[in-house]
């Protein structure tokens, strides 16, 4: 629900205590600004859209899509209290509408997916840049690379107000008494140094991120600045004040991966999924994230070869390869499966095309 006036001339103490103490664990994986609309509360006030017409788009779309290509997918189900689609009015995106709808795209001079550190990141942490950047470049089949660090927060904006906000003491995790607005990010600090070649440009950070209205966010990304920012600090344990455990490496790289695809599919134009579970879909919880998949579905999967001109078989190997180096063993199960059925797919449609 969009905030009343009167709570939006609350104090900023009163506002931040509100988000942490009284929002919860409330979140957002890949709330888009900017051309989507002039203000969260306008887009959230939207009336609900037609439940007859709104069920009708969704069983067109899944009468399009052949058993091969659906193989391995769950169709999404209606929501429970307190999730996404409970909460954010999502009106369908099938690709007939992306089509008209997507505004960034590769060009000869621009395809190169840059990721830019802010801030100082150790060891662990540069490892997990350095797969993101692998991991980046076998998902959208596009060259990255990482640029060296951005002193984080700039300086000159250390005290900036509409940058940084100070935590109540009592709502504190592992020392951190900050956050850092995610808008301004992407606004002063990220627009102003995109590089010429970027064709999206990815601020990842350890710092904690918020957005107005909401207590915190684990990205944000532009469908037509080709800026985004990501904070990777909430996916490791002692961010929530817990010892390491077997696998939480895994999960923590599990979880970058995830924002990245999510955010960046932003990037180049895809809205929240409503058809599938999938990458794509809205978030209102760190457990619903981690119950979303990795994966895109096939509308979404359409959407990327189409918007990115994808050489999809090589993406799937690539992909594949790339889960087995790094013990994602479900994953890598997953994609070897999803590789061999969607074959298929291009047969057939190649066939079709013959007849």
């Amino acid at each position: 629900m969009p905030p009343s006036p009167l709570e939006r001339k609350h104090s900023f103490k009163d506002r931040i205590l509100t988000c942490v103490a009284g929002f919860g664990a409330a979140l957002v994986l890949g709330v888009v600004i900017f051309s989507v609309a002039k203000s969260r509360g306008e887009e959230n006030a939207a009336p609900l859209p037609d439940p007859a017409a709104f069920q009708k788009e969704k069983e067109r779309v899944y009468a399009t899509i052949v058993p091969d290509d659906e193989a391995g997918f769950v169709r999404k189900p209606s929501p429970k209290a307190g999730e996404w689609l409970a909460t954010y009015n999502e009106p369908p995106q099938a690709l007939e509408k992306y089509k008209q709808q997507a505004k960034v795209k590769p060009t000869k001079d621009r395809r190169t997916i840059v990721l830019q550190p802010l801030g100082a990141f150790n060891d662990e942490q540069k490892k997990v840049l350095e797969a993101m950047k692998d991991y980046a470049e076998a998902f959208f089949q596009l060259p990255a690379r990482i640029e060296e660090p951005m002193a984080f927060p700039p300086k000159g904006m250390e005290e900036d107000d509409a940058l940084v906000r100070m935590i109540p003491i009592g709502h504190r995790r592992a020392g951190y008494d900050r956050q850092y607005n995610a808008d301004t990010i992407l606004e002063k600090v990220l627009k102003k140094n995109l590089p010429k070649d970027a064709v999206v440009y990815l601020g990842i950070t350890m710092q904690d991120l918020y957005v107005e209205q909401l207590n915190y966010v684990f990205g944000l990304g532009s469908f037509d600045k080709r800026v985004g920012v990501y904070s990777l600090v909430r996916y490791f344990p002692e961010f929530w004040g817990n010892e390491r455990k077997d696998g939480d490496d895994v999960l923590a790289l599990t979880r970058a991966c995830k924002v990245l695809n999510h955010e960046t599919g932003h990037m180049f134009g895809l809205k929240h999924c409503i058809f599938y579970k999938c990458s794509m879909n809205g978030s209102n919880s760190l457990a619903e994230t981690d119950a979303e998949p990795l994966h895109y579905c096939p509308v979404c999967h359409r959407k990327l070869m189409w918007g990115l001109e994808l050489d999809t078989v090589k993406c799937y190997e690539d992909l594949g390869a790339f889960y087995a180096q790094h013990g994602m063993k479900e994953e890598a199960a997953w994609t070897k499966d999803r590789l061999e059925r969607w074959k298929k797919v291009l047969a057939t449609e190649a066939a079709k095309k013959d007849e």
